[in-house]
Protein backbone atom coordinates (compact mmCIF):
# COMPACT_ATOMS: atom_id res chain seq x y z
CA UNK A 1 0.00 0.00 0.00
CA UNK A 2 1.51 3.26 -1.10
CA UNK A 3 1.39 6.70 0.40
CA UNK A 4 -0.32 8.04 -2.71
CA UNK A 5 -3.43 10.15 -2.07
CA UNK A 6 -6.85 8.76 -2.79
CA UNK A 7 -7.92 8.71 -6.44
CA UNK A 8 -11.24 10.51 -5.94
CA UNK A 9 -11.60 13.81 -7.79
CA UNK A 10 -15.25 14.77 -7.37
CA UNK A 11 -18.22 14.35 -5.04
CA UNK A 12 -21.62 14.05 -6.72
CA UNK A 13 -24.53 14.81 -4.39
CA UNK A 14 -27.85 13.41 -5.56
CA UNK A 15 -30.55 15.92 -4.60
CA UNK A 16 -34.31 15.51 -4.58
CA UNK A 17 -37.14 17.87 -3.58
CA UNK A 18 -37.09 18.46 0.15
CA UNK A 19 -33.32 17.97 0.52
CA UNK A 20 -32.16 19.27 3.91
CA UNK A 21 -29.56 21.98 4.47
CA UNK A 22 -27.60 19.57 6.70
CA UNK A 23 -27.27 17.18 3.75
CA UNK A 24 -25.62 19.86 1.64
CA UNK A 25 -23.42 20.97 4.53
CA UNK A 26 -22.20 17.39 4.99
CA UNK A 27 -21.32 17.16 1.29
CA UNK A 28 -19.46 20.47 1.43
CA UNK A 29 -17.50 19.36 4.51
CA UNK A 30 -16.48 16.07 2.84
CA UNK A 31 -15.52 17.79 -0.42
CA UNK A 32 -13.44 20.30 1.54
CA UNK A 33 -11.80 17.58 3.65
CA UNK A 34 -10.75 15.49 0.62
CA UNK A 35 -10.13 18.44 -1.75
CA UNK A 36 -12.84 17.31 -4.16
CA UNK A 37 -14.90 19.24 -6.67
CA UNK A 38 -18.61 19.17 -5.82
CA UNK A 39 -21.53 18.59 -8.19
CA UNK A 40 -25.07 19.06 -6.92
CA UNK A 41 -27.31 16.93 -9.14
CA UNK A 42 -31.04 17.65 -8.83
CA UNK A 43 -32.96 14.56 -9.92
CA UNK A 44 -36.38 15.11 -11.43
CA UNK A 45 -38.95 12.36 -10.92
CA UNK A 46 -39.74 11.51 -14.54
CA UNK A 47 -42.12 8.76 -13.49
CA UNK A 48 -44.63 11.40 -12.37
CA UNK A 49 -44.33 13.21 -15.69
CA UNK A 50 -44.86 9.95 -17.53
CA UNK A 51 -47.89 9.22 -15.37
CA UNK A 52 -49.35 12.65 -16.11
CA UNK A 53 -49.22 11.83 -19.83
CA UNK A 54 -51.38 8.71 -19.45
CA UNK A 55 -55.05 9.31 -20.32
CA UNK A 56 -57.43 9.05 -17.37
CA UNK A 57 -54.61 9.24 -14.80
CA UNK A 58 -55.69 11.03 -11.62
CA UNK A 59 -54.20 12.48 -8.43
CA UNK A 60 -55.88 12.63 -5.04
CA UNK A 61 -55.89 15.98 -3.25
CA UNK A 62 -57.02 15.50 0.36
CA UNK A 63 -57.68 19.23 0.79
CA UNK A 64 -58.77 19.86 -2.76
CA UNK A 65 -61.92 17.89 -3.30
CA UNK A 66 -60.79 14.32 -4.01
CA UNK A 67 -59.58 13.01 -7.36
CA UNK A 68 -58.42 15.37 -10.13
CA UNK A 69 -56.80 15.08 -13.53
CA UNK A 70 -53.01 15.47 -13.21
CA UNK A 71 -52.06 18.92 -14.43
CA UNK A 72 -48.82 18.43 -16.38
CA UNK A 73 -48.15 22.16 -16.67
CA UNK A 74 -48.55 22.62 -12.92
CA UNK A 75 -46.30 19.60 -12.29
CA UNK A 76 -43.53 21.04 -14.47
CA UNK A 77 -43.89 24.38 -12.71
CA UNK A 78 -43.59 22.70 -9.31
CA UNK A 79 -40.44 20.88 -10.45
CA UNK A 80 -38.95 24.16 -11.65
CA UNK A 81 -39.68 25.87 -8.34
CA UNK A 82 -38.21 22.95 -6.39
CA UNK A 83 -35.07 22.93 -8.54
CA UNK A 84 -34.51 26.67 -8.08
CA UNK A 85 -35.03 26.41 -4.31
CA UNK A 86 -32.55 23.52 -4.02
CA UNK A 87 -30.07 25.37 -6.23
CA UNK A 88 -30.12 28.45 -3.98
CA UNK A 89 -29.52 26.32 -0.90
CA UNK A 90 -26.74 24.34 -2.60
CA UNK A 91 -24.90 27.39 -3.95
CA UNK A 92 -25.15 29.07 -0.56
CA UNK A 93 -23.63 26.04 1.18
CA UNK A 94 -20.90 25.47 -1.44
CA UNK A 95 -19.69 29.05 -1.87
CA UNK A 96 -16.95 28.66 0.75
CA UNK A 97 -15.40 25.65 -1.02
CA UNK A 98 -11.89 26.37 -2.36
CA UNK A 99 -12.42 23.66 -5.00
CA UNK A 100 -14.86 23.87 -7.90
CA UNK A 101 -18.59 23.38 -7.53
CA UNK A 102 -21.63 23.44 -9.80
CA UNK A 103 -25.32 22.58 -9.87
CA UNK A 104 -27.15 20.66 -12.59
CA UNK A 105 -30.71 19.51 -13.17
CA UNK A 106 -30.95 15.92 -14.46
CA UNK A 107 -33.96 14.87 -16.53
CA UNK A 108 -34.58 11.37 -17.81
CA UNK A 109 -34.07 7.94 -16.32
CA UNK A 110 -31.92 7.72 -13.21
CA UNK A 111 -29.81 4.91 -14.67
CA UNK A 112 -28.95 6.95 -17.79
CA UNK A 113 -28.31 10.04 -15.70
CA UNK A 114 -25.74 8.37 -13.44
CA UNK A 115 -24.18 6.50 -16.35
CA UNK A 116 -23.64 9.72 -18.31
CA UNK A 117 -22.62 11.98 -15.42
CA UNK A 118 -20.53 9.84 -13.05
CA UNK A 119 -16.90 8.77 -13.45
CA UNK A 120 -14.69 6.19 -11.74
CA UNK A 121 -13.00 8.93 -9.72
CA UNK A 122 -16.35 10.16 -8.34
CA UNK A 123 -18.07 9.52 -5.04
CA UNK A 124 -21.85 9.56 -5.45
CA UNK A 125 -23.48 10.56 -2.17
CA UNK A 126 -27.03 9.32 -1.55
CA UNK A 127 -28.86 10.47 1.57
CA UNK A 128 -31.57 8.10 2.73
CA UNK A 129 -35.00 9.67 3.39
CA UNK A 130 -36.08 10.25 6.99
CA UNK A 131 -39.41 8.49 6.54
CA UNK A 132 -39.44 4.65 6.34
CA UNK A 133 -42.28 5.00 3.84
CA UNK A 134 -40.09 7.13 1.55
CA UNK A 135 -37.20 4.66 1.86
CA UNK A 136 -39.56 1.87 0.77
CA UNK A 137 -40.69 3.64 -2.39
CA UNK A 138 -39.80 2.33 -5.83
CA UNK A 139 -38.34 5.74 -6.68
CA UNK A 140 -35.72 5.50 -3.94
CA UNK A 141 -34.98 1.88 -4.88
CA UNK A 142 -34.36 3.02 -8.47
CA UNK A 143 -32.10 5.82 -7.21
CA UNK A 144 -29.94 3.39 -5.24
CA UNK A 145 -29.78 0.90 -8.06
CA UNK A 146 -28.78 3.59 -10.56
CA UNK A 147 -26.03 4.86 -8.24
CA UNK A 148 -24.58 1.37 -7.70
CA UNK A 149 -24.70 0.60 -11.43
CA UNK A 150 -22.58 3.66 -12.17
CA UNK A 151 -18.79 3.61 -12.36
CA UNK A 152 -18.43 5.68 -9.18
CA UNK A 153 -17.95 4.81 -5.53
CA UNK A 154 -21.17 5.23 -3.57
CA UNK A 155 -21.63 6.77 -0.13
CA UNK A 156 -24.85 5.95 1.73
CA UNK A 157 -25.74 8.53 4.37
CA UNK A 158 -28.36 7.82 7.06
CA UNK A 159 -30.96 10.54 7.69
CA UNK A 160 -29.59 11.09 11.20
CA UNK A 161 -25.81 10.99 11.74
CA UNK A 162 -24.61 9.96 15.19
CA UNK A 163 -21.00 11.21 14.97
CA UNK A 164 -18.88 13.51 12.82
CA UNK A 165 -15.66 12.76 14.71
CA UNK A 166 -13.94 9.46 15.43
CA UNK A 167 -12.03 6.66 13.69
CA UNK A 168 -12.48 5.69 10.05
CA UNK A 169 -13.26 1.96 9.77
CA UNK A 170 -12.31 -0.27 6.85
CA UNK A 171 -13.95 -3.71 6.64
CA UNK A 172 -11.30 -5.76 4.80
CA UNK A 173 -12.08 -9.18 3.35
CA UNK A 174 -8.70 -9.96 1.77
CA UNK A 175 -5.07 -8.87 1.68
CA UNK A 176 -4.78 -5.65 -0.29
CA UNK A 177 -8.49 -4.87 -0.05
CA UNK A 178 -8.88 -1.43 -1.74
CA UNK A 179 -11.20 -0.21 1.01
CA UNK A 180 -8.18 -0.04 3.35
CA UNK A 181 -6.29 2.43 1.17
CA UNK A 182 -9.42 4.57 0.66
CA UNK A 183 -10.14 4.57 4.40
CA UNK A 184 -6.50 5.38 5.17
CA UNK A 185 -6.57 8.41 2.85
CA UNK A 186 -9.72 9.71 4.52
CA UNK A 187 -8.34 9.05 8.01
CA UNK A 188 -5.15 10.94 7.15
CA UNK A 189 -7.11 13.89 5.79
CA UNK A 190 -9.38 13.93 8.83
CA UNK A 191 -6.50 13.36 11.28
CA UNK A 192 -8.32 10.35 12.70
CA UNK A 193 -7.35 6.81 13.62
CA UNK A 194 -7.81 4.03 11.05
CA UNK A 195 -9.49 0.87 12.34
CA UNK A 196 -9.22 -2.19 10.09
CA UNK A 197 -11.74 -4.94 10.76
CA UNK A 198 -10.20 -7.99 9.11
CA UNK A 199 -12.82 -10.60 8.24
CA UNK A 200 -10.30 -12.73 6.36
CA UNK A 201 -8.52 -13.78 9.55
CA UNK A 202 -5.06 -12.79 8.33
CA UNK A 203 -2.95 -9.92 9.60
CA UNK A 204 -1.99 -8.21 6.34
CA UNK A 205 1.76 -7.28 6.45
CA UNK A 206 1.02 -4.31 4.19
CA UNK A 207 -0.82 -2.72 7.10
CA UNK A 208 2.44 -2.35 9.03
CA UNK A 209 4.06 -0.76 5.97
CA UNK A 210 1.12 1.60 5.62
CA UNK A 211 1.55 2.72 9.24
CA UNK A 212 5.29 3.25 8.76
CA UNK A 213 4.86 5.16 5.48
CA UNK A 214 2.09 7.46 6.65
CA UNK A 215 2.59 7.60 10.44
CA UNK A 216 -1.11 6.93 10.59
CA UNK A 217 -2.46 5.48 13.83
CA UNK A 218 -3.85 2.06 12.88
CA UNK A 219 -5.77 -0.43 14.96
CA UNK A 220 -6.25 -3.95 13.64
CA UNK A 221 -9.30 -5.98 14.70
CA UNK A 222 -9.38 -9.66 13.75
CA UNK A 223 -12.93 -10.76 12.97
CA UNK A 224 -12.62 -13.94 10.94
CA UNK A 225 -15.92 -15.31 12.20
CA UNK A 226 -17.88 -12.16 11.37
CA UNK A 227 -20.85 -12.76 9.07
CA UNK A 228 -22.01 -9.47 7.63
CA UNK A 229 -25.07 -11.15 6.18
CA UNK A 230 -26.31 -11.09 9.78
CA UNK A 231 -27.22 -7.54 10.91
CA UNK A 232 -26.82 -8.56 14.57
CA UNK A 233 -23.11 -9.14 13.85
CA UNK A 234 -22.54 -5.44 13.17
CA UNK A 235 -22.92 -4.50 16.83
CA UNK A 236 -20.37 -7.15 17.78
CA UNK A 237 -17.85 -6.04 15.16
CA UNK A 238 -18.11 -2.37 16.05
CA UNK A 239 -18.28 -2.68 19.82
CA UNK A 240 -16.25 0.00 21.60
CA UNK A 241 -15.61 1.79 18.28
CA UNK A 242 -17.18 5.23 17.93
CA UNK A 243 -16.48 5.61 14.22
CA UNK A 244 -17.39 8.52 11.93
CA UNK A 245 -17.28 6.59 8.66
CA UNK A 246 -17.19 2.99 7.40
CA UNK A 247 -15.52 1.95 4.12
CA UNK A 248 -16.10 -1.36 2.37
CA UNK A 249 -15.57 -2.87 -1.08
CA UNK A 250 -18.41 -3.52 -3.49
CA UNK A 251 -19.18 -7.18 -4.12
CA UNK A 252 -17.51 -8.39 -0.91
CA UNK A 253 -20.76 -8.51 1.06
CA UNK A 254 -24.46 -9.04 0.61
CA UNK A 255 -26.16 -6.29 -1.38
CA UNK A 256 -27.98 -4.82 1.61
CA UNK A 257 -24.99 -4.83 4.00
CA UNK A 258 -23.94 -1.20 3.40
CA UNK A 259 -27.46 0.10 3.96
CA UNK A 260 -27.88 -2.00 7.11
CA UNK A 261 -24.56 -0.84 8.56
CA UNK A 262 -25.45 2.81 7.85
CA UNK A 263 -28.80 2.33 9.58
CA UNK A 264 -27.41 0.39 12.55
CA UNK A 265 -24.40 2.64 13.19
CA UNK A 266 -25.93 5.92 11.98
CA UNK A 267 -22.77 6.93 10.13
CA UNK A 268 -22.04 7.19 6.38
CA UNK A 269 -20.84 4.07 4.58
CA UNK A 270 -18.58 4.42 1.54
CA UNK A 271 -18.62 1.52 -0.94
CA UNK A 272 -15.56 1.54 -3.23
CA UNK A 273 -14.90 -0.37 -6.42
CA UNK A 274 -12.71 -3.52 -6.55
CA UNK A 275 -9.29 -2.61 -7.95
CA UNK A 276 -9.26 -5.40 -10.48
CA UNK A 277 -12.24 -4.03 -12.40
CA UNK A 278 -10.95 -2.21 -15.46
CA UNK A 279 -12.48 1.15 -16.35
CA UNK A 280 -14.16 -0.20 -19.46
CA UNK A 281 -15.17 -3.56 -17.98
CA UNK A 282 -18.77 -4.25 -17.14
CA UNK A 283 -19.35 -6.03 -13.86
CA UNK A 284 -22.68 -7.00 -12.29
CA UNK A 285 -23.78 -4.37 -9.78
CA UNK A 286 -25.74 -4.86 -6.60
CA UNK A 287 -29.48 -4.65 -6.98
CA UNK A 288 -31.40 -1.94 -5.19
CA UNK A 289 -31.28 -2.11 -1.39
CA UNK A 290 -34.46 -1.44 0.52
Amino acid sequence: MSREPHSFKRLVLGLQPGAHDRTMQLAVELADLLHLDLLGLFLEDNSLLDLAGIPFSREFRPLGGGWHTIDLERLLHDFELAARSIERKFMGAAKRLPSGYQFEVARGSLAKTFASVSRRDDIVMIVEPQSPAERATQQFAWLLEAAFRSAAAVMLVPPYIARTKGPVVAIATSAGDPCVRAAAAIALAAKEELVIIDTDGRNDPDIRKLAADTRLSIKHVAAASLKLSDPAAYALAFRQIQERLVVMTRGAFADQAASEIAAARRVPVLVVEPEQVAADETMPRPTAMQ
